[in-house]
């Protein structure tokens, strides 16, 4: 397996950015030993951090890599962005966070690895900060992604603020206005989840979990009802006694990687 770091100035940004792409030589494909590489285009997990973390946190701080490689045994790249604590957004007072996810790193991508394109291979997943992250990917450009999900995602920012008055000030630069004022506003998710429905588009299966100890849960199940009260089939997972901590995220993506709908190497070929 080779783990990728890259490097490079991003033109949306304005200034040096870095990616971590975890790119398998699963069974089978044997790339390691072959001078000829592969034409085969690989499906991709967008894999998104939390608040405080960056691009390498799910590396060192999950066990995602084994996971992918000694339990997955199925060709799958994962990507791992870099956003500071901009919640996925493009922030009021800062960088346009959303725009360089959406639009120059899946364009940057196709030109260095050859990853799938099509909305059947392509993933986002991301814990709390993340969750919201993959949640408003999935809303905006349901056209894009097949499934999304959300481990403890602050899926409610208003509410999560106003629960974190230290976080609920912090946000300020990102949404021009305090976290607990963004009720009803572009940066709020029931708003993206009702402009998704609206639009009449085919959306992506949904993945939600979080444990019960968490501070985010009672606001992730109420998210949850949210979306089945408009029709949108959620597949919800918590776990007795667990907090907004790495135990449980780790557990979380090894789940994950199991319920993609991954062709094998062989089902590839024919």
């Amino acid at each position: 397996m080779a783990v990728l770091e890259l490097t490079y100035r991003s033109h949306v940004l304005d200034f040096d950015q870095n990616l971590l792409v975890m790119f398998p030589d699963p069974s089978g494909l044997k790339l390691s030993e072959s001078d000829k590489g592969t034409d085969f285009e690989f499906p991709v997990l967008y894999l998104l951090h939390g608040y405080s973390d960056d691009h390498t946190s799910w590396l060192r701080r999950s066990s995602v890599e084994r996971y992918l490689t000694e339990d997955l045994k199925k060709p799958l790249v994962i990507v791992c962005p870099s956003v500071q604590n901009s919640f996925y957004s493009d922030m009021v007072y800062g960088w346009k966070y959303f725009k360089y996810l959406t639009e120059e790193v899946p364009e940057l991508l196709k030109r260095w690895i050859k990853i799938s394109t099509r909305r059947e291979d392509t993933f986002v997943a991301g814990l709390s900060m993340g969750g919201y992250g993959a949640y408003k990917l999935a809303f905006t450009y349901p056209e894009r992604f097949s499934i999304a999900a959300s481990f403890s995602g602050a899926l409610d920012l208003a509410e999560s603020g106003r629960g974190n008055p230290d976080k609920d000030v912090k946000c300020s630069d990102v949404f021009g206005m305090k976290r607990s004022e963004t009720d009803g506003t572009e940066f709020d998710l029931k708003v993206m989840l009702q402009k998704a429905v609206d639009s009449g588009k085919e959306l992506p299966k949904f993945y939600l979990s979080c444990g019960t100890k968490d501070p985010l849960y009672r606001i992730d199940l109420g998210f949850r009802d949210l979306m089945e009260k408009k029709g949108i089939k959620v597949n919800y997972s918590e776990t007795e006694g667990l907090a907004h901590e790495w135990k449980f995220w780790d557990q979380e993506i090894e789940k994950f990687l199991k319920v993609l709908p991954l062709k094998s190497l062989e089902e590839i070929r024919r």
